[in-house]
């Protein structure tokens, strides 16, 4: 079976493009790398070694180098000790190895001057992601699954079938490896491509390619959907100065009205579980509002008018090392870099959350941020195991009156959230038996 990229390509523009190729060792990788050589594109194979399943991970990268240096492509490892980083940082352990595989690449690639960085997802992986988003409940933009092209990564081989990779690379005797930890479904993903896909494939045969050809549609409908979300935009959505007005007389004769309601409000960081109340409002009294992290709706009158919050319109404060006085909207911060003792350990056992927070200095990257927390925003809370939980979810979770939580302040390091000021640090950033200094944040509320 012969597989040719080149008119793909042609097709995208990225012929005569120099291309860094994600490559782990397996077949998806193997088969892309060898078939961006075959069409003549400059490439340099990367692989990540993430010291993660010992011999096993080490004959990847034995197997990723030989290859390349048989081919003479250049090729750069780069090793990951990802156990020490979630020891460091918590997380979890797929999120964390994408974060770092991608942010590498990305440096690789402007180091190198390359233009592109190519992944060897094909047509069984956008059908899983689709399967994936849709139980997550996503909306059209989730269902589409992956894309062609994201930024500057491509995926060259969507449009391609597993068992045309598998052919190829026996037909060319072209090596690769199977990671056994695809076999284990420790992972949502694991478990649609291990159970739910070959049951869908046992009704429906064909259920793979069928489903990438349905994201495929979705793809176009959804540029359909957004032209027609625009065009509701433009007629619906009056800026005036700092504020925007809905004309509630228009938006009632529109249909469907939820949808069209929620796609007005979602750039302003309204949700879909606010959707009832979005709804209701329109048929509320005067004065009648509804809150969003940054920003707030009223009823008033014959219209809905979006208004940003009050501590929302303040800017980010950079917080640089050895900043000692911060002032901000609703609070001032005092900074204080010290020495670890014993004596000094024992304050911060003691302390309360809701007027200090200290943090290992040598965590942290400045200069640091401090800003209002947005929809979104997650960290790691304190005594809590490194479970990752949505601010969102915390703050309802500490019972945080509505009004007061546009008053909720967040500090970066890089970001990471280090702290939500007066409530919780991130455990990432905790004080322990290693830390040799601390940085101490001192609140008073205005």
């Amino acid at each position: 079976m012969s597989v040719d990229l080149y008119p793909l390509l042609r097709q995208y523009h990225w012929d005569g493009k120099k291309i860094i190729v994600a490559v782990s060792g397996g077949a998806d990788s193997m088969a892309l790398a060898a078939l961006l050589h075959r069409a003549g594109v400059v490439i340099t194979l990367a692989h990540c070694n993430f010291g993660l399943r010992g011999a096993e991970s080490d004959g990847d990268e034995a197997l990723v180098v030989g290859w390349a240096q048989e081919q003479a492509i250049p090729v750069v490892v780069q090793h990951f000790d990802t156990p020490a980083i979630l020891e460091q940082e918590g997380g979890n352990l797929q999120e964390t190895a994408r974060d770092l595989r991608y942010t590498w690449f990305e440096k690789l690639r402007v180091q190198s001057g390359y233009d592109l960085i190519a992944t060897a997802h094909h047509s069984q992986d956008a059908a899983e992601t689709m399967l994936i988003n849709l139980l997550k409940g996503t909306g059209i933009a989730g269902l589409h699954g992956i894309l062609p092209q994201q930024g500057r990564v491509i995926r060259p081989l969507l449009a391609l079938r597993k068992e045309t990779l598998l052919h190829y690379l026996q037909t060319a005797g072209i090596p690769w490896r199977e990671d056994s930890s695809n076999q284990k479904d420790d992972y949502l993903r694991n478990q649609v491509r291990n159970q739910l896909l070959p049951l869908a494939e046992q009704i429906v045969p064909g259920a793979a390619a069928q489903l990438y050809r349905s994201s495929l549609h979705l793809q176009e409908a959804e540029m359909l959907y957004l032209e027609s979300v625009e065009r509701y935009r433009k007629r619906l959505l009056e800026q005036r100065g700092k504020d925007w007005y809905i004309p509630l007389l228009k938006l009632r004769h529109c249909n469907p009205l939820g949808t069209i309601l929620l796609e007005l409000l979602k750039p302003f960081g309204f949700t879909a579980a606010q959707l009832p109340d979005l709804k209701h409002l329109t048929e509320a009294e005067t004065g009648k509002y509804i809150n969003a992290p940054a920003f707030r709706i009223i009823r008033n009158r014959n219209f809905l008018i979006i208004t940003a919050q009050e501590a929302r319109e303040s800017n980010h404060i950079l917080v640089d090392a050895g900043t000692e006085q911060v002032h901000a909207v609703h609070f001032d911060l005092a900074g204080r870099e010290r020495q670890m003792t014993e004596a000094l350990m024992q304050e911060v056992l003691q302390a309360d959350a809701r007027e200090a927070a200290h943090l290992d200095l040598a965590k942290l990257e400045f200069p640091l941020v401090l800003r209002p927390w947005k929809t979104g925003d997650y960290f790691y809370p304190l005594g809590m195991n490194r479970k990752k939980k949505k601010v969102s979810r915390f703050l309802i979770d500490q019972k945080v009156p509505l009004h007061e939580k546009e008053k909720i302040w967040v500090l970066e390091s890089n970001k990471k959230i280090a702290w939500i000021v007066g409530k919780r640090i991130d455990e990432r950033f905790r004080i322990g038996p290693g830390t040799e200094r601390i940085l101490s944040f001192f609140v008073t509320l205005h």
